[in-house]
């Protein structure tokens, strides 16, 4: 059992929970990702699944890959019962729906994340990339260091 450390509303002591399921895990986003996503229409509402992300989601499941839904939705236990009749619909009913990450997972696919080159800090961009982060850039805030220039940026 992992130990959590109290919160200034619990207790001193720390709480017991159960080690992670030891089966590497892709955690794919909800919202924007898995379903089409415009704006926040309410808790009830998931919108139409993305064809292309179904069917990788059903092609990792068919070659044995636990797939877990990842989404913030996950941290409010009202939310779940939308996404749950949502997966039923798509016949993923056997899906796990989670907002915690443990040491294994593999991979998260999500339409809001920025990857990072491991222990560097530096953003991983390539040619194929069509979008920028929605917050300031390292290589905008200190231009004068050393970076390479992008051809899209």
């Amino acid at each position: 059992m992992s130990q959590i450390q109290p919160t200034p509303e619990s207790a001193d002591a720390p709480v017991d929970r159960p080690e992670p399921d030891p089966t590497p895990w892709i955690g794919v986003d909800l919202d924007g990702t898995l379903a089409k996503f415009q704006s926040w229409r309410g808790i009830g509402h998931v919108g139409k699944p993305i064809p292309d992300m179904m069917e990788r989601v059903r092609r990792w499941r068919s070659e044995g890959i636990k797939v877990k839904i990842f989404t913030a939705r996950a941290q409010y236990e009202d939310y779940l019962p939308p996404i749950r009749k949502w997966l039923k619909k798509q016949k993923l009913e056997d899906m796990e729906i989670t907002n915690e990450l443990d040491p294994y997972v593999l991979e998260i696919w999500d339409d809001r994340a920025i990857q990072v080159i491991s222990n560097t800090g530096q953003i991983y961009r390539h040619p194929s990339v069509t979008a920028r982060p929605k917050a300031p850039l390292l290589e905008e805030a200190f231009p004068h260091e050393n970076r390479p220039t992008l051809s899209f940026m």
